[in-house]
């Protein structure tokens, strides 16, 4: 092993913590989390006890962010040397949102396993538990698959569940309570480096669920949308005067429950009418096909998954004008 006298400048561990998130875009406890259950760099310590990095942890910790915002998971890449990140991140940097990964079936079986564990933690009133697997399977598993094949379907588990009656109204608050907390988290991560169009996210009156809504947000902050979330049941002219004063691209709203409600067509209307010229609607969640032609008659666009989610705002902010 070489002494630090004989290492190149950048193998010498100089840098805190602070600064690796701000080069990488990784918050502290995602960094942490890496470093633990995968070994992806070795920081050394400081006489004072603070982690330092070198030039080249920072290099192999951004590769490693930009191939998981790709589709790849933290435990397909933590092996992999930085020679073999960086020629992946080249040559083939991953499969674009909604597609997985050639290895992903070890991963499928993973997502499976952590829906059931957080069901259990649910059905248990445990929200600490919740929320340690739920930011656990973010990290390894990597934001777009761990919001497509854990959390989507686990809201949706939960919507069954409480409409048959196999769970309370109070499982649904801690679930939402939780996946909000874990989703912001995964947001303000994913925002330290946002400096695309802003995204306004709501859900119209009477759509009091807001599951879908936050699994948005997240989705959009990860694409690198500035967002302003807005949550559950909020009259139209105040989205709309939100949307004005972010100066947003685009407004998206989840409609999960109730799909037949005889007032959310003059709704979309008035959104319609209050926003600004060139703001995009955009209406997801399992309700909304049942409004659909109210959808199109604002202009909007139904984007039935989260995929659909990433193409459209992929596609609003290539024709959004430069910020100032």
């Amino acid at each position: 092993m070489r002494s630090p006298e004989s290492k190149r400048p950048a193998e010498l561990p100089r840098h805190p913590v602070r600064v690796v998130a701000q080069r990488t875009g990784l918050s502290s406890h995602v960094l942490r989390a890496w470093e633990r259950r995968y070994g992806v760099v070795t920081p050394v310590r400081s006489e004072g006890g603070q982690r330092l990095y070198s030039d080249a942890d920072i290099e192999r910790l951004a590769f490693l962010r930009a191939l998981t915002d790709s589709g790849y998971s933290i435990g397909q890449l933590a092996e992999l040397s930085s020679g073999e990140l960086r020629r992946l991140h080249r040559e083939e940097p991953g499969p674009r949102a909604g597609q997985a990964p050639a290895q992903a079936g070890p991963d499928g079986a993973a997502a499976d396993a952590l829906r059931a564990t957080a069901l259990r933690a649910i059905e248990e009133f445990d929200a600490a538990a919740l929320r340690r697997e739920l930011e656990s399977g973010a990290v390894s598993l990597g934001v777009p698959r761990f919001l497509e094949q854990v959390l989507a379907p686990l809201l949706i588990d939960i919507g069954l569940r409480w409409r048959a009656g196999r769970m309370t109204i109070a499982h649904e608050h801690l679930a939402t309570a939780v996946v909000r907390q874990v989703l912001g988290w995964i947001r303000e991560t994913a925002e330290t480096r946002g400096a695309g169009p802003t995204l306004v996210v709501a859900t119209p009156p009477r759509q009091r669920h807001e599951g879908g809504g936050l699994l948005v947000a997240a989705a959009a902050a990860a694409e690198g949308w500035r967002v302003t979330y807005l949550g559950a049941d909020l009259p139209v002219v105040e989205i709309a005067e939100a949307a004005r004063r972010t100066g947003a691209r685009a407004v998206a709203l989840s409609l999960l429950h109730p799909d037949d409600d005889p007032a959310l067509g003059g709704e979309l209307r008035a959104l319609r009418e209050a926003l600004p010229p060139g703001v995009a609607v955009l209406a997801g969640g399992s309700a909304a096909p049942a409004y659909a032609a109210e959808i199109d008659a604002v202009g909007g666009e139904i984007v039935p998954d989260l995929p659909a989610v990433r193409k459209a705002l992929r596609s609003l902010a290539a024709t959004a004008p430069a910020r100032g």
